[in-house]
């Protein structure tokens, strides 16, 4: 990507902190972090907060998936890929709420969930199951593909998770609460509801405090009716989320913790340590994410 290249010896903005990172750093911490199946039990040893059940661990080696054991709904995705691949089963009585569905096939869409029912996805594409192993086949034969996010490229033993699907109250998706850390202390949460359908992404202070985000960079439309993350979710969820992600956040001057918010609690999903590949956004976003990181580092330093 173009901005990639933005490579500066002292970076000040996010962007310019996680480009520099991309090319510098070379934290061991970061590798395990990003495995999406080793992770887990990084999360284990360092915090309370409780994970999706793991129904099976496919080493690459071997990933024949076992159809007839899988319950109705679970999730498939590569420990080693991220935003693509990911398939979602929907096949109980009930469908997932709020996942619009096409139901005369249209082109491929840049979108890589597929929530399957019935052996199609959401935009009516037949994915059968030998399909779907093909699909994941081919993926474990592949490096992952921006060499730069270092960490991510050098996952080793690539392999297949299926996993717990993790539902909200509403019988939808779980929402999203990105939790931004900066050397073990949360700097912003990035809220963002409706994954399946018109996603939206809210960013807040620790103290619920909306940032206006919008801008040039911005990808997706604020959520209007959040403009206090604590007085739409509580002080209780809030502080509980936040000591789960400065607990498992320590170790790095940056990370993005994504959690879930599910039916039956707080469930971690997973660590980014190169959100949007470094993307720059919105210019009240670059400076305090880029503030942040200084500070963190500055600590980490003394």
């Amino acid at each position: 990507m173009p901005w990639h290249l933005n490579l500066v010896d002292d970076p000040q903005t996010l962007s310019e902190h996680l480009v520099y990172r991309m090319h510098n750093d070379r934290n061991p911490l970061l590798i395990t972090l990003e495995d999406k199946y080793k992770s887990r039990e990084y999360v284990s040893e360092n915090s309370s907060c409780k994970l999706s059940k793991l129904y099976h661990f496919l080493e690459a080696s071997n990933t024949k998936i076992p159809w007839h054991e899988l319950p109705e709904r679970c999730v498939i995705k590569s420990n080693h890929w991220s935003g693509d691949s990911i398939f979602v089963f929907d096949n109980s009585e009930k469908p997932i709420a709020n996942v619009r569905r096409e139901y005369k096939i249209k082109p491929f869409k840049q979108h890589g969930y597929h929530v399957i029912r019935n052996k199609r996805n959401q935009y009516g594409r037949y994915w059968p199951n030998w399909r779907i192993q093909g699909k994941l086949n081919r993926l474990m034969k592949r490096d992952f593909p921006i060499k730069l996010e270092w960490a991510a490229y050098n996952i080793n033993p690539r392999g297949i998770m299926i996993e717990e699907l993790l539902l909200g109250k509403d019988g939808g998706t779980a929402t999203d609460l990105k939790m931004h850390c900066f050397g073990g202390e949360v700097g912003y949460i990035q809220y963002e509801p409706g994954r399946f359908d018109n996603i939206k992404q809210n960013i807040h202070l620790p103290n619920g405090e909306l940032i206006d985000t919008f801008g040039d960079q911005t990808v997706w439309v604020n959520d209007e009716n959040v403009s206090n993350i604590r007085e739409h979710l509580g002080d209780q969820l809030i502080d509980e989320c936040i000591s789960y992600a400065e607990d498992l956040s320590k170790g790095v001057d940056y990370t993005r913790i994504d959690l879930f918010l599910t039916a039956d609690g707080v469930r971690f999903g997973e660590f980014t340590n190169y959100p949007r590949s470094g993307q720059p956004q919105a210019q009240q976003w670059e400076e305090i994410g880029g503030r942040l990181w200084r500070e963190a580092r500055e600590r980490m330093n003394k």
